[in-house]
């Protein structure tokens, strides 16, 4: 494949290499003073503020510590259990089957979640994609996906207020659009047409939580969609790493057809056959090739860790993901059936250079989300600083055969 003309060249800003607890302390104690915000990693702590860490040492350690410190230093009390990791653990492939699908903590551990305030889950597990027992509704639950790196970069910096307006601004071209056109630079090319009671099952949860009927950072598109069809090519697993580039052939919202992919596309045609037809999950049919996510990210400021290489385990995974929130980024999935009580079938992957147009309007153009550019986004960014400077993505990622 060759370079194409329209995209941006790479970029990725210099990177601090934190070696030492110190560096990370201011950032932890600000992290730990100020309401939690959606996506970010902060949560507001307090004299008796019961917090406990489920961690494992593949996790960057020096986040945990930093943040414990910053917490103890408020009066919290902290507890950290530490479970046995992924040490050594960094194909991509195994990464998301060992790690993601088939990482389930011992009940245990939820035991002492209900017993806690705050749960930070360093251990990579995706919290929201693992059945586990029902927690009490006034636990503050999140997953702490980040390394030493990434704490002290742009992201967390980035006012959320900002965030926030890119976010109402975009959700205005997607909010019960009746057609979508998504292309990427790597190759993909569908066609949705969602109806409304799509849209109206899309939204009921966020609606239900926040009053809102979008997730911040989070543009959700109506998935699964029967009215879908064409091409999804990724080369990027987001809870994995790299991957040949593989393509999916979309016909009536399920994946028809899985070409290359190497060792990842083999394994999915395997599951393909393998479940054809199962029907345990919230799909319109049997089977763990429906397109169940859709995903439209909204922070300019997010970043891949360039030494993401360097690592394995739940570092390795966070050093890697941590991009996919970067705005312009479309962060999907196909799959999310229960193969058994405690084994989930689910796969997200990532696209890059996204070109996004509704039946309202443009959303994303070759990886740009548009509204970025919109006066009521940048008059926002003007009581922070330069909209120029705060408005502009900090990464761009560089891609095999698109622009690099």
């Amino acid at each position: 494949m060759a370079i194409n003309s329209n995209a941006p060249k790479p970029r990725i800003p210099k990177a601090t290499r934190i070696t030492s607890v110190e560096q990370l302390l201011p950032t932890a104690r600000d992290m730990v003073s100020k309401e939690a915000s959606h996506m970010y990693e902060g949560v507001l702590v307090n004299k008796g503020t019961k917090v406990l860490f489920v961690n494992d040492p593949t996790a960057d350690q020096l986040v945990v510590e930093s943040l414990t410190i910053a917490m103890r230093e408020r009066g919290a009390n902290v507890t950290t259990i530490n479970l046995e990791g992924f040490p050594g653990l960094k194909d991509p492939v195994d990464m998301l089957d060992n790690m993601f699908s088939n990482n389930w903590y011992p009940d245990w551990v939820w035991d002492a979640a209900k017993q806690t305030d705050v749960l930070l889950i360093t251990a990579f597990i995706k919290e929201a994609h693992t059945p586990h027992p029902e927690l009490p509704k006034n636990i503050f639950v999140d997953n702490l996906e980040m390394t030493a790196d990434l704490m002290v970069s742009e992201y967390e910096k980035f006012p959320p207020e900002i965030r926030d307006k890119i976010d109402e601004v975009a959700w205005e071209n997607l909010e019960n659009c009746t057609k979508v056109k998504w292309t990427d630079l790597e190759g993909t090319d569908i066609n949705i047409s969602p109806t409304a009671e799509e849209w109206a099952k899309a939204t009921r949860r966020h609606k239900e939580r926040t009053g809102r009927p979008y997730m911040h950072g989070h543009l959700m598109l109506p998935a699964p969609c029967e009215v879908m069809s064409g091409v999804f090519v990724t080369s990027s697993i987001t809870f994995g790493g790299p991957i040949p580039r593989t393509t999916f052939t979309i016909e009536k919202g399920k994946a028809v057809k899985v070409e290359g992919g190497g060792k990842y596309g083999d394994r999915v045609r395997e599951s393909f056959t393998k479940y054809a037809n199962l029907h345990k999950s919230k799909c319109p049919g049997p089977g763990v090739n429906w397109m169940t996510t859709i995903g439209i990210c909204t922070h300019p400021k997010a970043q891949r860790s360039p030494f993401f290489d360097e690592l394995a385990g739940s570092a390795r995974v966070y050093a890697w993901t941590f991009g996919h929130r970067r705005s312009g980024v479309l962060h999907s999935s196909i799959g999310e059936g229960m193969m058994s009580p405690n084994y989930k079938m689910i796969r997200h992957m990532d696209t890059y250079f996204n070109t996004v147009v509704t039946d309202k309007g443009p959303v994303v153009k070759d990886g740009r989300l548009t509204a970025l550019d919109d006066p009521r986004v940048r008059k926002v960014a003007e009581k922070y600083g330069d909209p120029d400077k705060l408005l502009t993505e900090i990464w761009i990622p560089a891609v095999s055969g698109v622009n690099a």
